[in-house]
């Protein structure tokens, strides 16, 4: 699905789990993902909070901000 939404040149894509931002990570650098996940970082979506780098946003649930 996440290949079919970066063929489409969507503007934007939305995951509420890190599985679904994951895929979408892994098909494109260049649509913003936008995710809630519990731990961005440890489910290497992010490579740090302060400095999230790539094209994904969104809010982290793990309390740890």
């Amino acid at each position: 699905m996440a290949a079919e939404l970066v063929r489409l040149k969507v503007d934007v894509i939305i995951g509420r789990v890190w599985q679904q931002p994951r895929l979408a990570k892994d098909a494109t650098t260049t649509i913003p993902i936008v995710t809630v996940a519990s731990d961005p970082v440890g489910a290497g979506l992010v490579a740090s909070l302060a400095r999230p780098g790539g094209n994904i946003t969104g809010v982290d649930l793990s309390g740890k901000i």
